[in-house]
């Protein structure tokens, strides 16, 4: 009995603890509360961040990103403000950059049209306008070119106007006016170096080479102060390279092309240029140097077969030199060089570059002949395939590198470029489309806006807590009152609500477990998308190989053979094309289920809804317990956690209403998007219309503009393959001119050799030199005389010493014979 006093005391304690930390928990909840429901954000509107679009795009044209600072400064170019003049400007020059001369004219004609007094960006517009009349090539005698000209002579003289106005002036061939202009341009000014380039090229016009040299040794003396200056400097080494060996000053030349950096885009073409000054100087050890330099630093280079057939004919030349300074004895065996080594690597050069430029020779032949459709080929030659898997075996990369280099055909892949940006955001803005959609038929839109989201998120774990810190409140209340039957069924309703609630866990943090969930599956479903490409990717390396061993094989297939081979073949490629088009139909869907997923779900709503019915059945319960307060066994504390009950039902009407308005903002929002979706769908049906035709006017073109340029290309190539032949012939020839030269060397030793061996012997050979008999006459043949030898008989003749008998040898004529006898008959 001593103990229930103590134990009501902990208890009584314990729950002035308990009270006092929810009350501090409620009010730091009443003040977040009071955050969320301020400033909300409204729906479809920009976030701040988008006020900096411009300095964005600013930003992304000064790193040279010029498709990204178009894209973004489209729309800023199209309202009106104050930044719409600048915007218009910087994406003009955006696509001007990009080499859309056409839309950039465009621009720039809108800021002249527009021009206000005292604009920044008038004079720029007139430089540029003047600029892209002289890069195309359009008549300088025009209306119009003549206005831009008065306009800009007439304008503010800053540094660039004489600059443009002399290029005007040397493109129309008054090179005294140009240099006038150029001369204008004011030392230090970010032209100076410019000006002083085209000065010299000035000189060059006018055949003054003296006077080029000059200003180019001067130009290339300065230091430079951006990257312009630094390629205007390196642009004069070139050109003083090229003086120097007009001028047959081939040492200069070769120093000023090697003051070229490696690093510069221009050192590939002062190696080929400085190969071809040690070919002039006959330093054929360094040309071929350079050209092997020439040959790993840029191999993807058109140039690439020339360089071969050079470097090819120098080998040939060198085997040449060092048989020479064999033969004269000035050979050096210390340098390197091998007379059959050279010949062997000219003749590898002639046959590898024929056998690389001769199947797309033969592929081009096909086309001009009328086999093959040109314009089957565009989308390979603008590199925009659409899929991978081919229908037709691509054109050999070395011919598509050298249509691409041809002028009218770069003009068609600049405009096909733009055709295939457009298309690609077409097809973005209907993936976009189809998403908000899909996002807008959704039942939960609570997801939609990220930021009103997050607010609701919180709003739903605050609202979470507080519906345990009231289920406490009011089981504190019941345990200090006599319960009614009627406070009992709605303390029982409560409970048995507060527990089905409890049993779902955290609401919020089970949907961010689903949402992982369903966004991993959507990833695994992706990675295997991904690996059927890939095998496609496979498969068309196989069948690239399977038509080129069709149209290539040695000896050719059979007509049969070749036929079924390509039947299969595309009915594999349309089979492998489908497959394409179902894979990028599964990567749309796998976008828009992750989009789903992050929006919410049935559950959200569901506990969502549960959750407002406990909120209501603890209204009821707490507005019944406000009457027991008075028959309470300890009035202060009922008073005191009837207190904290009305705060924290004032909470969760405070929370509530933030979320209906939140709700209520996201559904104005979608009813806005919904709205504007209509009309985009409407816009972006006829922007697909007119790129289609567009599309199909360029592709009309572009085939013809294919058809002419397959000819010239064919010509190229034939000129290499037929170089690569002759070099292959001009080896062997080279080879059997030496073994020629060989021989007939030997001759002429052999015949000093017996001459002087006959020299040497003359006196022997002359006893043995039969006396010269009497005159016969003319025609008398003369008959030989017949030998003992074809009178004696066979007994008599003398027998090979491997068959005479064995025994002393007898000498032929014995001591005494053949001595004239002496006169008288004496012995």
């Amino acid at each position: 009995m001593r103990k229930a006093p103590f134990v009501a005391a902990i208890l009584f304690a314990s729950s002035i603890a308990s009270a006092d930390d929810l009350s501090s928990r409620i009010g730091r909840y009443e003040m977040e509360a009071h955050t969320i429901g301020s400033n909300l954000p409204p729906p479809n509107q920009p976030s701040a961040a988008s006020g900096h679009r411009l300095v964005d795009a600013e930003v992304e044209y000064s790193l040279g990103d010029y498709d990204t600072a178009a894209l973004k400064l489209f729309d800023l170019a199209k309202t009106p403000g104050g930044d719409t003049e600048t915007a218009t400007y910087y994406l003009a020059q955006s696509l001007l950059q990009k080499g859309d001369r056409g839309a950039a004219r465009t621009y720039f004609q809108q800021i002249v049209r527009g021009n206000a007094a005292g604009s920044k960006y008038y004079e720029p517009a007139l430089e540029r306008l003047l600029e892209i009349a002289i890069d195309s090539n359009e008549p300088l005698d025009s209306p119009e070119t003549q206005q831009l000209v008065g306009a800009l002579n007439s304008a503010q003289r800053v540094p660039s106007i004489p600059y443009v106005l002399g290029k005007y002036a040397f493109a129309k061939g008054d090179y005294d006016a140009a240099q006038q202009q150029f001369d204008q341009v004011p030392k230090g000014s970010d032209y100076e170096l410019q000006a002083e380039y085209y000065n010299g090229t000035v000189a060059v016009a006018k055949k003054d080479l003296a006077r080029a040299t000059e200003v180019f040794s001067e130009l290339i003396a300065k230091r430079p102060r951006t990257a312009n200056d630094r390629r205007v400097i390196e642009l004069a080494q070139l050109a003083l390279g090229r003086i120097y060996y007009e001028r047959e000053d081939a040492s200069k030349s070769i120093d000023s092309y090697l003051l070229v950096d490696r690093h510069s885009d221009l050192f590939p073409d002062a190696l080929y240029e400085v190969a071809w000054v040690y070919v002039k100087s006959k330093q054929f050890d360094k040309a071929l140097r350079a050209l092997e330099l020439l040959e790993r630093s840029d191999p993807n280079t058109t140039k690439s077969a020339t360089t071969r057939i050079l470097e090819g004919n120098l080998r040939i030349r060198k085997a040449q030199m060092i048989r020479n300074s064999q033969i004269e004895g000035t050979f050096n065996p210390n340098e390197p060089g091998d007379i059959a080594g050279e010949y062997d690597k000219a003749n590898q050069l002639f046959t590898e570059t024929h056998d690389q430029y001769q199947p797309a020779y033969v592929a081009l032949t096909q086309m001009v002949d009328g086999h093959l459709d040109p314009a089957s080929f565009i989308d390979q030659i603008a590199g925009h395939s659409t899929h991978v898997f081919q229908l037709a075996a691509p054109i050999p990369e070395v011919a598509a590198q050298y249509l691409r280099e041809e002028p009218g055909v770069k003009r068609f892949v600049s405009v096909e470029d733009d055709i295939a940006d457009i298309r690609d955001d077409i097809k973005q803005t209907e993936r976009a489309i189809t998403r908000i959609a899909a996002a807008i038929a959704a039942k939960d839109h609570s997801g939609l806006y990220p930021e009103l989201a997050s607010r609701r998120a919180r709003i739903a774990v605050i609202e979470n807590d507080l519906v345990r810190m009231r289920d406490q409140l009011a089981d504190s209340q019941v345990a200090l009152i006599s319960s009614s039957a009627d406070l009992a069924q709605l303390t029982a309703t409560r409970k048995q609500l507060s527990q089905q609630y409890a049993g779902l866990g955290d609401p919020q943090q089970a949907f961010a477990e689903r949402e992982n969930a369903a966004i991993q599956g959507f990833d695994k479903i992706d990675d295997d998308a991904i690996a059927v490409a890939s095998a496609i990717d496979s498969a068309q390396a196989i069948a690239v190989a399977l038509r080129k061993y069709a149209n290539e094989a040695n000896p050719p297939l059979a007509d049969d053979q070749k036929k079924t081979l390509q039947t299969q073949l595309d009915d594999a490629a349309r089979e492998a094309q489908a497959i394409e088009d179902e894979l990028a139909s599964v990567h749309d869907e796998v976008v828009l289920g992750k989009d789903l997923a992050s929006i919410g779900d049935d559950q959200l709503a569901s506990a969502r809804e549960l959750r407002r019915h406990v909120r209501e059945a603890q209204d009821a319960e707490q507005h019944a317990l406000d009457g027991f307060t008075a028959a309470s066994r300890d009035r202060g504390e009922s008073d005191r956690l009837v207190a904290l009950s009305d705060r924290a039902w004032r909470l969760a009407v405070s929370l509530d209403d933030t979320d209906h308005s939140i709700a209520a903002s996201v559904e104005q929002g979608v009813g806005q998007m919904q709205t504007e979706l209509g009309g985009d769908e409407a816009e972006l049906a006829d922007l697909k219309k007119e790129l289609a035709a567009d599309e199909a006017e360029a592709r009309e073109l572009g085939g013809v503009q294919l058809a002419a340029s397959f000819k010239a290309v064919q010509a190229k190539l034939y000129d290499i393959v037929v170089r690569t032949d002759v070099g292959s012939v001009d080896v062997a020839w080279s080879q059997k001119e030496d073994s020629d030269d060989d021989l007939k060397r030997l001759n002429l030793a052999r015949a000093r050799e017996l001459k002087q061996l006959k020299d040497e012997f003359h006196d022997i050979l002359d006893e043995h030199v039969a006396k010269p008999g009497p005159k016969k006459a003319a025609n008398e043949p003369e008959m030989p005389k017949p030998t003992d030898a074809d009178t004696a008989k066979p007994e008599d003749r003398i027998k090979p010493a491997g068959n005479q008998k064995p025994g002393n040898a007898q000498p032929t004529v014995k001591p005494g014979e053949g001595k004239t006898p002496k006169k008288g008959g004496g012995k």
